[in-house]
């Protein structure tokens, strides 16, 4: 019952299609910004990249495996996201979701052809919300 008078509510702001519009803000976007990582191959464990997160996004990571035994990854203070090859020569990618003005590091062990990058979340929530709240407004008036 109570999912239904939500629902009921909801659909008097805002439609579907802007539904699914909220639902994708937070989906990477095609922006990315280059990060230069301190080395491009490293076989102890080391950070290759500290940063602080510019908009919510996530923070990439791509190389190749060295060894079977190749590990890295993406981190902030809460969350952390590894990943690691099944043989040697994979190409491994390992993103981590970042709120603007976190702070993340990029690690890895035993890799090389090591690249970094930044990817921006779709987000867009101006334009939506001002035409959400001026639905309210007139709905309300």
């Amino acid at each position: 019952m109570l999912k239904n008078i939500l629902s009921l509510l909801l659909s008097k702001f805002y439609s579907k299609e802007e539904s699914e519009l909220v639902g994708h803000q937070a989906m990477p976007s095609t922006q990315n910004v280059a990060l230069t990582p301190t080395t491009t191959s490293i076989d102890d464990w080391g950070a290759v990249y500290n940063g602080v997160a510019p908009t919510d996004g996530f923070a990439c990571i791509r190389f190749t495996a060295d060894t079977a035994t190749c590990i890295a990854s993406a981190q902030t203070q809460n969350v952390n996201v590894f990943t690691t090859p099944q043989v040697v020569g994979d190409i491994l990618l390992c993103a981590c979701p970042i709120a603007k003005g976190q702070v993340f590091t990029l690690c890895a062990r035993q890799a090389k052809d090591i690249e970094c990058w930044f990817t921006k979340t779709i987000g867009g929530g101006y334009k939506l919300l001002r035409t959400l709240f001026f639905k309210e407004v007139c709905y309300v008036a």
